[in-house]
């Protein structure tokens, strides 16, 4: 009994074979998900609203060609961007021309059954890029030795005009860095809300955040100008020049001499002012952090 096993068995397992082939070689329907693709788009064109990625498709065929059929390689459904209008699109319509597919598949009917399209000029635009989502700390003792820099720092958007008039800016993918002591290079992505209907000219953007050891300094001797002066008017100030305390990365400041800084005070600045005394405005690098001028304010007479 126990030889009739194997024999039984091996029966059973091409009695099922033969069936199932059978079975697969009959008609069936089924739905897909099938990308939908726009080709040879016109370049004075542009989509306002992006199309749905994927229409779902009933398809016949034969069981096996259903069976190992998969959405993406073999099929699509088309859509000729050279006859592209704004409006609505009959998915059914010309179903059978527009669908790609590999022969022995039909398509049957098409969900949604309407796409609607809005079009417009398709214009070019630069923008600036806005790092403000980039958040920075430093351990104590640390800090920038310029500002945070990326670079590019501007994109050209690419689209639909009516999207595009309203851009100013685009920005960079938010970040956050904590505790440098060391300074970063990293690549960031742009924030892609939109992808789907602008077009960029650079994906990513390289962060740069110099950071060093800080130090204070003072530089003294910093010459104070009065400009704009009338030429029947004389200003005396009480005092020439002035010492300036700032905060920045140790090796940059050691680059840094009076001649980087300037002071300045305007003639109307003057004349608005009652106090008697009035703060210089001041020039400095950037990276710099201004601790205080002595003095921090200078007295003045004028003369006619």
């Amino acid at each position: 009994m126990k030889k009739r096993y194997p024999v039984l068995l091996g029966s059973f397992l091409v009695a099922a074979l033969f069936w199932f082939s059978v079975t697969m070689s009959g008609s069936f329907r089924s739905r897909f998900d099938v990308p939908l693709i726009v080709t040879n788009m016109s370049e004075d064109i542009a989509l306002v609203k992006p199309l749905p990625k994927t229409i779902e498709v009933l398809l016949q065929a034969r069981g096996w060609q259903l069976l190992f059929l998969t959405a993406g390689k073999q099929l699509a459904y088309e859509i000729q961007g050279s006859r592209l209008r704004s409006g609505v699109i009959q998915t059914n319509k010309a179903l059978a021309e527009n669908m790609v597919l590999p022969e022995g598949v039909s398509a049957i009917h098409a969900y949604p059954e309407t796409l609607f399209v809005q079009l417009d000029r398709y214009i070019t635009k630069k923008v600036p890029l806005n790092s403000s989502m980039i958040v920075v700390s430093f351990k104590e003792g640390f800090g920038l030795t310029h500002g945070v820099t990326i670079n590019p720092d501007s994109v050209i958007l690419r689209g639909a005009e009516r999207i595009l008039r309203g851009i100013n800016e685009w920005s960079v993918s938010p970040r956050i860095y904590e505790d440098l002591a060391t300074e970063v290079k990293d690549d960031i992505p742009l924030v892609d809300s939109l992808r789907d209907i602008i077009s960029f000219s650079a994906r990513k953007v390289t962060l740069h955040i110099p950071t060093e050891q800080q130090a204070d300094m003072s530089f003294p001797g910093i010459r104070v100008s009065i400009l704009d002066v009338p030429g029947d008017r004389e200003v005396l100030l009480g005092q020439q020049e002035i010492t300036v305390f700032v905060r920045g990365g140790v090796d940059y400041l050691s680059s840094i001499n009076e001649a980087d800084f300037v002071a300045e005070i305007h003639f109307d600045d003057i004349v608005a002012d009652t106090s008697g005394s009035i703060i210089p405005t001041l020039h400095f690098p950037v990276g710099l952090q201004l601790l205080k001028t002595e003095p921090a304010q200078i007295r003045y007479t004028i003369r006619r």
